[in-house]
């Protein structure tokens, strides 16, 4: 219950940005219109000639404050200009299961990560090669 409280609370003090394309914020190259599995969103940013981006760390040091992912600065952070807040696909496989990757998300706290199924949708960004 206090996780959902938190969620919808974050929902509310930061609503989603309108968003450009001329308006990527540094260290990306292409946005997906619309959330995809992870399979496709590797291949979109494979046409877009770069990669999901990667989380620095392994298993349960992913999600500790300071670990660096491509693009997003590091967990913690403050979330990167004007991209619209919500759950974006990286490379990296979860130690939850080969099924299931890393997601980049938006929270009271900065950048953090999350496991996702990589047969569910989320949102895709890419960083260059």
């Amino acid at each position: 219950m206090r996780i959902t409280v938190l969620l919808l609370a974050c929902a509310f003090l930061f609503p989603a940005a309108a968003f450009a394309a001329e308006k990527l914020p540094s260290g990306f190259i292409a946005l997906s219109e619309s959330p995809m599995t992870w399979a496709n969103a590797k291949n979109f940013c494979e046409q877009k000639g770069g990669r999901l981006p990667l989380v620095g760390g392994s298993g349960d040091n992913s999600r500790k404050k300071g670990t660096p992912i491509d693009g997003f600065g590091a967990v913690g952070a403050t979330w990167p200009g004007d991209l619209p807040k919500g759950n974006y696909w990286t490379g990296t496989v979860s130690t939850s299961g080969a099924r299931f990757s890393w997601v980049v998300n938006n929270s009271c706290n900065g950048v953090e990560i999350l496991s996702s199924n990589q047969g569910g949708t989320s949102r895709v960004i890419c960083v260059p090669q």
